[in-house]
């Protein structure tokens, strides 16, 4: 059954123009219905129709600019255009554009079923030639599409390592057991109002996309695509964690490439290294969660999440702002206490900021701050029902009144504690699993108690107490642990000499490491990898 989608901006002319198709030919399935040109695009990545039966004018993109772009994206597909007796024009444009055919307005029930009538002996025709062979472009754009599908699977956490031989089959080939998403998004200032509004803005992020597929292939395996109308993804398979350092060149290139040759700028959000295709939802949304550091820190930037969640990247110009006591409340899942807290929280920050954008500048870091404890805990939506972040912080930063900003924070920080306090599982741990990641990633350097607190936005006292009943030991004691552990592999698995294992590895010096390992295993460093060694050794 073929499937056709219909674009009007006129509602009533949509559900009208649904029941004439159904009611004269029950061969075609009305999949869905949009509003204008971006609707569209949405709904044809989606749907995946064979017709598309768009009206010319409409707002925002109209149907000459929907056909340029469905055109690049989906060769395949049969347009039909809808038009006024006066837009003869356009119709003629329309056709030169590739459209199939039109009907004029208003439509009569002969003319539909001819036009209908035509698609379909097209589209039989079209299967025919498709059993005998495909051509090599249209197999190159069936792969890129089934490609971006699985990919986008990957990235919501929708598909499974199954589908990985599928995409092998189809040459995208991920081998190393590490992969890392970066997001690009296309600065709309740098393009400037009169020039977006003239040009189709979906083929400024498919440049972005072939520009980027281009760079990232010198230096990974990867697999760029256009996400949505506003975000480019690249999935990238990395051997080892620390190819991550090619990669942040890699983007740094293509901002500063993108801005010399076409005059655009970029902004780059860079996740983690994350192992498994389990993993990947997660590296994905944390180049998301870095990019939303663009709010405080501006754009033409490249973001990576590790830097940003740190804080690193923001630096603000005032003394610390503390919100522990409001941290605290909202772990604890008590949200009368939010609610008192938040109003003396964003009163101090108010009364010590320098200036109206380090105030939207801190409490941006705050929200995101606590979208980042939301997704850990699987209640992002709970709390902001159908609202996107990006749209929560753009209100945040339009408000200019002191009340308005408290109050807005009172509401979405206690409706927060109530999703906390509200659910079955040990949400308050949250900023436990947090400081467990962070030291993972730098247990190789002289990272402090305070330092780790400080990450997870907490008081040292109460998070040195707090992460003692979550984990069972002090905080030197889990520290000391995972670098024993990773001194374990490196001798077990390297020909690293001890003295260089131990700098790797975080402790002072080989003297230190000695006796730290040997209290924490009962041998020394050079007895255990002896032992190892000789136990792996073949018998004679």
């Amino acid at each position: 059954m073929p499937k056709i989608l219909i674009v009007d901006d006129e509602t009533i002319f949509r559900k009208g123009l649904r029941s004439m198709i159904s009611a004269m030919d029950q061969d075609w399935e009305v999949v869905g219905e949009a509003r204008d040109g971006y609707e569209a695009l949405d709904m044809l990545q989606t749907l995946q129709p064979e017709v598309l039966l768009t009206d010319i004018r409409m707002p925002r993109m109209d149907g000459i600019q929907l056909q340029q772009v469905a055109r690049e994206r989906f060769p395949d597909l049969l347009c039909v255009v809808i038009s006024g007796y006066d837009d003869f024009t356009y119709v003629r444009q329309s056709l030169r554009q590739g459209a199939k055919d039109y009907v004029m307005k208003p439509i009569e029930r002969d003319e539909l079923a001819r036009v209908l009538g035509e698609m379909k002996r097209k589209l039989a025709n079209k299967a025919q030639r498709d059993s005998k062979a495909i051509a090599p472009k249209e197999d190159y754009l069936i792969r890129q599409h089934v490609s971006e599908h699985l990919i986008a699977g990957f990235l919501r956490g929708s598909m499974h390592e199954s589908e990985l031989q599928l995409l092998q089959k189809i040459g995208v080939d991920f081998t190393h057991p590490y992969y890392m998403c970066i997001v690009i998004k296309m600065d709309k200032s740098s393009v400037g109002r009169d020039r977006f509004k003239r040009a189709d803005p979906s083929l400024f992020h498919l440049y972005i996309q072939q520009f980027a597929q281009e760079i990232l292939n010198r230096r990974a395996k990867a697999f760029c695509f256009v996400m949505s109308d506003t975000d480019v993804v690249g999935l990238l398979n990395l051997p080892h964690p620390s190819a991550m350092d090619h990669i942040a060149e890699a983007a740094e290139t293509i901002r500063k490439q993108i801005k010399s040759l076409s005059n655009l700028t970029v902004t780059i959000g860079m996740g983690q290294p994350a192992e498994g295709i389990r993993q990947i939802p997660r590296t994905y949304n944390e180049a998301e969660i870095a990019l939303l550091y663009r709010l405080i820190v501006g754009g033409d930037k490249v973001l990576d999440y590790a830097q940003t969640a740190a804080g690193r990247a923001v630096q603000t110009g005032m003394k610390k702002w503390s919100w522990e006591a409001l941290e605290q409340s909202i772990n604890e899942g008590r949200p009368e206490e939010t609610s008192r807290r938040v109003e003396t929280v964003i009163t101090d920050l108010c009364r010590q900021a320098k200036n109206p954008e380090a105030v939207h500048q801190q409490v941006c870091k705050l929200l995101i701050h606590y979208y980042e404890l939301a997704l850990e805990l699987g209640i992002s939506k709970r709390w902001l029902g159908e609202k996107d972040i990006r749209s929560v912080l753009v209100d945040v930063c339009s408000l200019s009144a002191r009340d308005e900003l408290i109050e807005a924070c009172r509401t979405l920080l206690t409706r927060l504690t109530e999703c906390i306090g509200g659910g079955t599982a040990p949400f308050e741990s949250g900023p436990i699993d947090k400081s467990l990641r962070f030291i993972e990633r730098h247990f190789d350097q002289p990272v402090t108690l305070k330092e780790v607190a400080d990450a997870v936005y907490l008081n040292p006292a109460y998070f040195s107490t707090l992460f003692k009943q979550r984990t069972g030991k002090s905080f030197i004691e889990k520290l000391t642990e995972i670098r024993v552990e990773a001194a374990k592999k490196r001798l077990a698995f390297t020909g690293d000499k001890i003295a260089v294992i131990a700098e790797k590895t975080g402790f002072a010096n080989i003297r230190h490491f000695n006796r730290v390992f040997k209290k924490e295993t009962g041998v020394t460093p050079k007895d255990f990898r002896d032992r190892i060694r000789s136990s792996h050794e073949p018998e004679r």
